[in-house]
C-alpha cells in the first residue's frame, strides 16, 4: 500500500489500464485482493470463494486456483518494487520520474499502445539528464539508433510499460502531444520549490533555444495556448520574474536567463 506521502496512488496506477480487458481496473484490484485473502484466511478454494464474496467464479479460477494475477495487479506490485508508488517529494526515486515526466513534454513520448516511453537525447547527448533520471528511478535502460537522422534515444530496458504507466499516471500525456490539449501534471501544484526547479531545468535543456546576439531564451511549441501560458508561468515562478508567453514563443528574458543559471 502507499503511505500517506506519497505522490502517486495504487488506485491512479491502476486506472491507466481502464478501457482495456478491464473496465473498472481499481475494482479488480480490489477484487484480487479481496479474493486471495479470503482464500488464503479459510484455506478454500474458488467456488467457495465467489460464493462467499459473491463474485464470478470463472474470474476467480484463474486468480486462485491457477496462481494469475490481474496486470493492474502485476503493475501496482512491479511499480512498488522500485519504490515509485512510496516515494514522496523529497525521495531520490521521485526526482528521477520526475524529470522523466518532464521529458516526456520536452523531448520524448509514451506510445499508446502498451505505453512504452523513449526519450530524444539532446544536444549534451551522453551527458544528459535523463541517464540520472533512469538511475534514480532505479531502472535500467538502454540506448536505441533507429531515429534516422533525429538521432539516439533511450528507453527503459525492463518494465517499460509500468514505467510509462506510472508517468502517465502522474500527468505524462501518451500519444502525440500535437494532437491533444496538454496540461502541467498536477503534483506540480503545491510541490516544493525544488521539484518543480527540476522539471524547469529538464525542460529548458531540452527545449529552450540560445540566440547568439543577446541572452535571452526561447521556447517555440505548437501546444495549446493554456498548457504554454501554464508552462511560462511555472519557468516565471522558477526564475522569479523576466519570462513571458508572447504570440507564437516564451521569451525568457536575460536577467531570467542568469536567474536560472547556465542551461546549455
Amino acid at each position: 500500500m502507499t503511505n500517506a506521502n506519497s505522490v502517486l496512488t495504487e488506485k491512479a496506477l491502476a486506472e491507466t489500464y481502464d478501457g482495456g480487458y478491464y473496465e473498472n481496473s481499481w475494482e479488480i484490484v480490489q477484487q484480487y485482493r479481496d479474493a486471495t485473502r479470503y482464500a488464503s484466511k479459510h484455506d478454500v478454494g474458488s467456488a467457495a470463494t465467489a460464493s462467499a464474496l459473491k463474485l464470478p467464479r470463472s474470474r476467480l479460477r484463474t486468480w486462485i486456483d491457477d496462481g494469475g494475477k490481474p496486470d493492474p495487479v502485476r503493475g501496482i506490485e512491479i511499480a512498488h518494487d522500485y519504490g515509485w508508488l512510496e516515494c514522496s517529494y523529497g525521495d531520490p526515486v521521485f526526482a528521477g520520474l520526475n524529470t522523466l515526466v518532464a521529458n516526456v513534454f520536452s523531448g520524448g513520448s509514451i506510445a499508446v499502445q502498451y505505453y512504452q516511453p523513449s526519450f530524444a537525447l539532446n544536444h549534451r547527448e551522453g551527458d544528459s539528464h535523463v541517464f540520472d533520471a533512469f538511475e534514480l528511478a532505479g531502472i535500467e535502460y538502454e540506448v536505441v539508433d533507429d531515429r534516422g537522422d533525429h538521432g539516439d534515444e533511450v528507453r527503459p530496458a525492463e518494465h517499460s510499460t509500468v514505467l510509462g504507466r506510472t508517468l502517465a499516471a502522474l500527468g505524462a500525456p501518451v500519444g502525440p502531444k500535437s494532437d491533444q490539449h496538454l496540461d502541467l501534471p498536477p503534483y506540480l501544484d503545491g510541490a516544493p520549490e525544488a521539484v518543480r526547479e527540476t522539471f524547469v531545468y529538464a525542460y529548458l535543456e531540452n527545449r529552450a533555444i540560445e540566440h547568439d546576439e543577446k541572452q535571452t531564451l526561447t521556447i517555440r511549441e505548437d501546444r495549446n495556448r493554456t498548457y504554454l501560458s501554464a508552462l511560462a508561468d511555472l519557468i516565471n515562478d522558477v526564475a522569479r520574474g523576466g519570462v513571458s508567453l508572447q504570440e507564437r514563443d516564451i521569451v525568457i528574458s536575460a536577467d531570467a536567463s542568469r536567474s536560472l543559471g547556465t542551461v546549455r
